[in-house]
C-alpha cells in the first residue's frame, strides 16, 4: 500500500478532467506530466482463479495524461482475490468510491472505477505484477494486473467510455470457457472478433451473467457491428501477453462488457 502510494504521487501532474478534478494548467506542471511514466509491470507472479463464472471482482484504473490528450495508466484488479464480504456488500462499497479522494491520496490525472464486474470465463490465470502485493481500498484487495491507454483521457476520466472501439490492454492471461458455455461476441466492421470475458453492472444493475441471453436485443450496434452468441463445442482459451506486438486490444458494449480480441475466432463461424 505505501509502495504504491509512493509510486503513484511521484507521478501528480496537471490537467483537466470533467469527473475526477485535479486542475494545475502551468507549462512547468503539463512538461512534468508529459516526462511522468506509469507503474511499470515488473516482479511478475502467477494468479489462478478457477471455477469463477458469475463470481463478482472490481477494478479501479489510475490514468495519466498524454501529450496527444490521450491516456494511459496501472490499473489494480481483485480477481483471484478472496473477498471479505458477500457480493451486494462489495458492490456497494466499490459503487461508494469516489475518484477525487482516490486522486488526492494516490495521485494521477484520474481515476476510473471499472465495475462491480462479474466474470464470464470459467476460469482466468495469468501474471499479476509487483510481486502480487495487495492494495486494499475501502476492503477491496487489489492487485496490479497490467496497463490501460485510451484515445481521450478527459472523456474517459468523465465516465463517457469508449463504446465499440478498440483499447490498449497490456495484460498476461488466459481466460478458459469450458467446452458446452455459450460465448457472447461482437464483430467489427472489418471482420475481427472479440469475446467476451467479464460484464459490468456499473450502468445497469440488471445486467447479471442470468440475463445475457437477451443482450443481443438489448444493444444499440453501430452501422457495420455485429453481435452473436455460440455454443462451445471445445473448450475456448483467450490469451493475451503485456508484452505482445501488437498489443492486445478490447472493446466496450455499451453496458461496459468487456470483450477481448480473439484472433482464433471467425466471423463466419
Amino acid at each position: 500500500m505505501k509502495r504504491m502510494q509512493i509510486v503513484l504521487t511521484t507521478l501528480f501532474t496537471a490537467a483537466t478532467l470533467v469527473a475526477a478534478v485535479a486542475c494545475h494548467s502551468t507549462a512547468q506542471a503539463q512538461a512534468k506530466l508529459e516526462a511522468q511514466p506509469v507503474v511499470k509491470l515488473t516482479d511478475p507472479c502467477p494468479i489462478k482463479a478457477e471455477n469463477w463464472r458469475g463470481r463478482a471482482f472490481y477494478e479501479i484504473l489510475f490514468m495519466f495524461r498524454q501529450p496527444d490528450g490521450g491516456g494511459i495508466g496501472n490499473y489494480f484488479n481483485s480477481l483471484s482475490n478472496d473477498l471479505p464480504a458477500p457480493n451486494e456488500e462489495m458492490d456497494a462499497r466499490f459503487r461508494a468510491l469516489r475518484a477525487e479522494t482516490l486522486m488526492k491520496e494516490y495521485g494521477s490525472n484520474g481515476v476510473f472505477f471499472n465495475g462491480p464486474r462479474r466474470l464470464v470465463a470459467n476460469t482466468v490465470s495469468g501474471m499479476s505484477w509487483d510481486g502480487c502485493k495487495q492494495r486494499v481500498i475501502a476492503g477491496i484487495p487489489l492487485k496490479l494486473d497490467g496497463i490501460f491507454e485510451v484515445p481521450n483521457l478527459e472523456k474517459f476520466a468523465s465516465g463517457k467510455m469508449p463504446t465499440y472501439e478498440p483499447m490498449v490492454s497490456k495484460r498476461t492471461s488466459s481466460f478458459v470457457f469450458h467446452a458446452g458455455e455459450t460465448v457472447y461476441e461482437l464483430i467489427t466492421p472489418e471482420g475481427a472478433v472479440y469475446t467476451m470475458f467479464s460484464l459490468s453492472l456499473k450502468i445497469d444493475p440488471k445486467n447479471t451473467i442470468e440475463n445475457l441471453p437477451t443482450l443481443g436485443k438489448r444493444l444499440t450496434l453501430p452501422k457495420g457491428w455485429q453481435f452473436r452468441s455460440r455454443k462451445l463445442d471445445k473448450e475456448l482459451n483467450l490469451t493475451a501477453a503485456a508484452d505482445s506486438n501488437p498489443p492486445n486490444t478490447v472493446v466496450l458494449d455499451q453496458f461496459e462488457g468487456n470483450y477481448q480480441y480473439n484472433a482464433g475466432a471467425s466471423a463466419k463461424k
